[in-house]
């Protein structure tokens, strides 16, 4: 077992040399240098609208990277507000909704934004807090300081509190049944909850304009609970005690996005590697390697093709609950649900081995202006793929899953994404709706 997951591991990094030497080379010009702090005080009045996309077809590739630079610059400013002389913007939605799975939810998520730079932001304060009368809870506070100590290093920290009450568990593998009369039948088969903090933070020095590197720290506690005669009480995996899985890291970052918040070209790569181990109090020891490549092709100054690769490899003694959730600067729930291959249940496809393509063509359809407020409306047809497996040595392709939707956008000054998509599998179809681009 040792063995394999060393071999995985050595296979894992020989695929990102390959994925980096492929894709590492700038697509776009210097865009982050067309910054420019906004001190005057009446350049909130005489910034201009921004002019109308159409027309832009067939300009220099350089001219079109300092007018988008310009126009992201104009947007932001003339629709921010001044406090303690620098500009900022705040943005928000309030959360109020029923679900059949966690009651009737009421929270609020907002972001509070230092936009004296918008390469993407000087500071930025994320926080949300939902909770429902059913026992749900969804907080988190994030700190982002893109450009601490004059420009060396980039900072983001995160603390969380989650009580999920309506977790699911199909077993571990790539070809785990799913009954769907069970699962309409809100059965205990499938249940589990998990409650628990987090916190997480990364402190990366900037080696130059594009890439960044440095240390991660990761505190987390989860426990977990089950109905009795449930799957997870039949199948005892590691880790249905719950218990700690701190961690420590480094990262990798080369980031020749655009704009970040909403990109329309550039791209991205990212290697990160978290080590949960029993030096630090975690009740686990494993790896983590997590490798991401997004890139992003402007076809038309209204139309983005978006592109996403995951690869994520886990070497130890992993409990299930840390199988199923996906590493890198956005950690997140994994395969299934919102992000990977939308439209399964989440939590579908757990294993110690993932894969996960993504792509969305993104029509920037109309846009329209409210409250001095621009405000665009995107529609994105997208379709996703991936699977699991437990090594990767022999080599197995065998079943991919596939899912396939229609997404519509709604862009609040650029930087703020409110997301619905409707999802069709092969498993039954899936309507969501959150905050922030998929990827």
């Amino acid at each position: 077992m040792l063995r394999n997951r060393s071999w995985n591991l050595v296979l894992f990094l020989v695929i990102i040399a390959k994925s980096v030497t492929w894709a590492a080379a700038p697509v776009i010009p210097d865009i982050k240098s067309n910054h420019r702090d906004i001190q005057d005080p009446e350049y909130f009045d005489k910034a201009p609208s921004p002019k109308n996309k159409k027309g832009k077809v067939g300009k220099d590739f350089e001219e079109f990277g300092e007018e988008v630079a310009q126009r992201i610059d104009k947007i932001v400013s003339r629709r921010g507000f001044r406090f303690l002389g620098d500009p900022w913007t705040l943005q928000g939605i309030p959360l109020l909704f029923p679900s059949a799975d966690t009651g009737f939810n009421l929270g609020l998520n907002a972001v509070f934004a230092n936009v004296k730079r918008e390469d993407p932001h000087e500071m930025e304060i994320a926080a949300q807090a939902l909770a429902s009368d059913a026992g749900r809870y969804k907080h988190f506070l994030r700190l982002d300081f893109p450009h601490a100590f004059n420009d060396q290093y980039h900072i983001t920290g995160r603390v969380s509190y989650n009580r999920d009450i309506n977790f699911r568990y199909f077993g571990i593998g790539n070809e785990t049944p799913a009954d769907r009369e069970l699962i309409k039948a809100d059965s205990i088969i499938y249940k589990n909850q998990r409650t628990g903090p987090g916190f997480n933070l990364a402190i990366l020095k900037y080696v130059n304009r594009y890439f960044q590197m440095g240390p991660l720290l990761g505190l987390k506690w989860t426990d977990v609970t089950y109905p009795t005669g449930s799957l997870l009480d039949n199948e005892k995996p590691l880790g249905i005690a719950g218990g700690k899985t701190h961690n420590i890291g480094f990262a990798f970052v080369y980031d020749a996005l655009d704009f970040a918040p909403n990109p329309r070209r550039g791209n991205f790569h990212e290697l990160f590697l978290n080590w949960s181990t029993k030096y630090l109090g975690s009740d686990y020891d494993f790896l983590r390697s997590t490798y991401t490549f997004r890139r992003f092709w402007s076809l038309y100054p209204t139309l983005t093709l978006a592109h996403r690769t995951l690869f994520e490899v886990i070497s130890g003694d992993a409990p299930f609950f840390e199988l199923g959730a996906v590493g890198g600067s956005d950690s997140t729930i994994g395969f299934g649900g919102d992000k990977f291959i939308r439209g399964y249940q989440s939590n579908r496809f757990i294993d110690h081995i993932k894969m996960a393509l993504g792509l969305e063509l993104r029509w920037e359809a109309f846009e329209f202006g409210w409250a001095k407020q621009k405000l665009e409306v995107v529609f994105a047809p997208w379709v996703d793929l991936g699977r699991v497996w437990n090594q990767l040595l022999p080599l197995q392709i065998g079943t991919i899953h596939a899912s396939t939707g229609w997404g519509t956008r709604i862009t609040w000054n650029d930087r703020f994404i409110i997301r619905g998509d409707f999802a069709l599998t092969p498993e039954g179809s899936a309507l969501y709706v959150e905050l922030g681009h998929s990827f």
